[in-house]
């Protein structure tokens, strides 16, 4: 194990922030909470911006007590455990309050229970915590944490944030996405080394390693297909078929996908519950990053791509976020407000019919919308640019 001083002299080293963008609305919402005693969480996906933020949180609270440890950094490999928990902790201890910053501190077996004695038993201290899974916390811990912890989601830049960081328009955010470190280079091959390099190592350390898959091959295959067809419908059935793996085995490495923040789900619309959990009504998927799908497909249609901004768009809210279809489908389903979205100049009848569908057969839905290149309007159908809703 390392000396104090050995110690301190990696913490200081990790402290350091290179000139950086802030991302200011991230960084405002977790400093209204430093103060109260929770345990802040700071989830999403490898490489999207969490260890700058905390260390633009940081920077923020120069009067304060703040240590910060970087979890993943290598020279702690071989002390991946409590005991180095421990000696951070008590190596930074004193009458002054401690905000104790942990980023990736899912690589720490068992940091769970650390945590919650420490939480319980130091007056004195506020933790702040990072990872990459949604599912940061054990489901034990989870439980007896609830109350305990406020969470806060990050993302790759959206497409407001792209552009504080960027002078490309909305074709290079659609294209290379919003990762920071690849918006901020310059060379379009370095961007596509380094979006191939991002997949392989959330594969590689974040699935493959954390959860010891035996089939990585089918794994790889399964994601490539999903990330190059967003908002495809397709059952776990039909999937295992394609890659010879079983049904449960497909549903694991969903997932586990959605776990790490590749990919979310846009579940079945109904107000019904037991309608919604039918086997037929699939969900639909799409990639948290358009960086990802471009370095996985050959080619994606224009259409599904605008699908997945605004998806993109919704994410934030999506517990809220449904698709529907009947004859025809709609998009999707937020807070009784029902979308389509159109690539095109020229907006195909099946749109619209599928808007007047789930509006004569749930009348709680309120307004119907097309997003689409034009503002004409449809009778009892909004048509919105959208640039414009984008910019809303």
């Amino acid at each position: 194990m390392f000396t104090n001083n050995e110690l301190k002299k990696i913490l200081t080293e990790n402290r350091l922030l290179k000139n950086n963008v802030p991302r200011t609305k991230y960084i405002n919402k977790i400093i209204n909470f430093i103060d109260r005693k929770e345990v802040l969480v700071i989830k999403g996906i490898r490489r999207c911006g969490k260890s700058t933020i905390i260390k633009q949180i940081i920077s923020k609270l120069k009067d304060k007590n703040c240590v910060y440890v970087n979890l993943d950094d290598f020279r702690f490999l071989e002390y991946k455990n409590l005991e180095l928990l421990e000696k951070i902790l008590k190596l930074n201890l004193s009458k002054e309050k401690l905000y104790l910053f942990l980023d990736e501190i899912q690589t720490i077996p068992k940091f769970e229970s650390w945590l919650r004695t420490h939480y319980d038993k130091e007056t004195n201290v506020k933790f702040i915590i990072s990872g990459s899974n949604s599912k940061l916390m054990s489901k034990d811990l989870g439980t007896v944490m609830t109350g305990r912890s406020i969470t806060f989601e990050i993302t790759p830049l959206s497409y407001d944030e792209f552009k504080d960081f960027s002078k490309g328009g909305l074709k290079e955010y659609m294209e290379f996405g919003g990762f920071p470190e690849v918006v901020l280079e310059k060379e379009e091959d370095k961007k596509i080394e380094i979006l191939s390099n991002y997949f392989n190592t959330i594969i590689e350390k974040d699935i493959i390693e954390k959860y010891k898959v035996q089939q990585h091959k089918q794994l790889r295959e399964l994601l490539k297909y999903i990330i190059s067809n967003p908002g495809i419908r397709i059952s776990a059935n039909k999937l295992s078929k394609q890659l010879g793996i079983s049904i449960n085995t497909v549903k694991s490495y969903l997932s586990l996908a959605e776990q790490v923040y590749l990919i979310f789900e846009v579940p079945f619309f109904s107000y019904s519950a037991k309608t919604k959990f039918i086997g037929a009504r699939v969900s639909k998927y799409y990639c948290i990053d358009f960086g990802l799908i471009k370095v996985l497909s050959i080619r994606t249609e224009k259409s599904k791509l605008y699908e997945n901004l605004i998806a993109l768009k919704f994410f934030p809210n999506r517990e809220n976020l449904f698709y529907w279809k009947d004859k025809n489908e709609v998009d999707f389903v937020v807070n009784n407000n029902a979308y389509n979205i159109i690539s095109s100049q020229k907006i195909p009848k099946r749109e619209y019919k599928g808007l007047e569908e789930i509006k004569q057969k749930f009348k709680h839905i309120q307004r119907l919308i097309i997003l689409n290149p034009t503002t004409t309007k449809k009778e009892n159908i909004e048509l919105i640019k959208i640039q414009n809703f984008l910019d809303k």
